[in-house]
């Protein structure tokens, strides 16, 4: 599988638009090439509501290289701007099915930088530790992938998913153990959450609007 990043600037007004264009011409067209769009995202907090982000996922290059004709010239009418990356899964999510009990309506977007090298302790952290304790507070991972194009230090995106701003805040780490989660599953997600800060270099995060498209 290989799963593309597209980053739109709509311009200003257009988000309803640029929603029932995709809805109706381009989305059939992706389906035709076996595209699935696992989520598009409308910032809420961090950026311009107009910035979005798309991830589209494919069996391979070839169907991936046949879906760009779905993308004309049509949509410039809509978009300021517009930045295409493709990525690969570094963990187990995306599942290979995401279900509509999977979704939720608003999406953190983090960004990390780490060494290379670091890539496996990474996600050991990730997915061993700190998931399976923010899961237990209702969120949920859609995905965690890196570029196809090695890089240094290497980037990490992360989705994760919330019922809302304040479901976000509830789940950010807490001095306290929640309600709802279990001893060691908040012990092994504080240490894990320890051990991934150390070996991050940078990060930040912005939460996002999931749109019906």
């Amino acid at each position: 599988m290989i799963y593309e990043e597209r980053r739109i600037t709509l311009k200003r007004g257009q988000l309803d638009a640029f929603t029932e264009h995709f809805t109706r011409n381009v989305k059939p067209a992706l389906t035709e090439s076996e595209g699935e769009v696992l989520c598009t995202l409308s910032a809420v907090i961090g950026d311009p509501t107009e910035e979005l982000l798309q991830v589209t996922r494919y069996p391979d290059i070839e169907r991936w290289e046949r879906a760009q004709s779905a993308y004309d010239e049509s949509r410039m009418a809509l978009s300021d701007s517009e930045d295409v990356r493709l990525l690969r899964s570094v963990s187990s999510r995306p599942k290979h099915v995401v279900t509509p009990d999977d979704m939720r309506a608003f999406y953190g977007h983090r960004r990390f930088f780490i060494s290379p090298t670091d890539l496996d302790e990474f996600v050991e952290h990730s997915q061993n530790g700190i998931w399976p304790r923010i899961e237990a507070q209702g969120a949920s991972i859609l995905g965690l992938w890196t570029p196809i194009a090695a890089t240094a230090p290497q980037e990490i995106i992360l989705l994760t998913g919330y019922h809302g701003p304040a479901h976000w805040e509830e789940t950010r780490q807490k001095p306290t153990l929640p309600k709802g989660v279990e001893q060691g599953v908040w012990t092994l997600g504080t240490k894990a959450r320890t051990g991934r800060s150390d070996i991050t270099i940078r990060t930040w995060v912005r939460l996002m609007r999931r749109l019906e498209v």
